[in-house]
């Protein structure tokens, strides 16, 4: 049998299997499958996108973050999804814990993440970078050579977003914030989440 004359074959098959029923009304659409405990997502906030990188889950008063570093070759490869000096705002819930799965694409540099205090410019040189929440911070965040490597290197930071703001995520390794790799981070006293850009 040649593709055509099986084609044929199939569509009449499906045509020809009727239900049984006398009534021209089509069958309604099956009911869609609930998601699984722990996976409701929360839809995104007004001004907020939704984005495949942000998680939330209401239920669990969670948030997983998918943070890449140098994803695109803007900000030479120093930025955080694509994104660098403060273009962007990853908003989450106040009280919820955040997972951030942090992964380097950098093919040559170092990168970190802390949650920082928002300012309107950043040193070139950190004397001591203290995240905003316990834990909020990768290892080793201000050094060159033993921060998460280049090509592929990944670590996983969780904390809770404890008190309502506007914070920063920041590379604090020398000069990679001062010339910009760093976005917004506000937790949301209205329980607003997603991405603003």
């Amino acid at each position: 049998m040649t593709r055509s004359t099986i084609m044929t074959v199939a569509a009449f098959s499906l045509f020809g299997c009727g239900g049984g029923g006398d009534s021209d009304t089509p069958s309604p659409a099956p009911a869609p499958a609930a998601a699984p405990a722990g996976q409701q997502t929360a839809a995104p906030s007004a001004g907020a996108a939704a984005v495949d990188w942000i998680a939330v889950d209401e239920r669990s008063r969670t948030v997983t973050i998918d943070l890449v570093a140098g994803s695109t070759d803007s900000n030479n490869r120093w930025n955080f999804n694509g994104y660098a000096n403060g273009e962007a705002t990853v908003v989450v819930p106040e009280g919820y814990t955040v997972t951030v799965n942090f992964e380097n694409r950098d093919p040559v540099n170092y990168h970190s993440v802390g949650v920082l205090e928002r300012a309107a410019s950043y040193p070139a040189i950190f004397d001591d970078a203290v995240p905003v929440f316990e834990g909020a911070i990768t290892a080793n965040a201000t050094s060159m050579t033993e921060a998460t490597a280049p090509a592929g290197g990944t670590e996983t930071i969780s904390f809770t977003a404890s008190t309502a703001g506007d914070y920063a995520l920041v590379c604090p390794i020398p000069a990679h914030a001062v010339t910009g790799m760093w976005i917004g981070f506000e937790v949301s006293a209205s329980g607003d989440s997603g991405l603003r850009t």
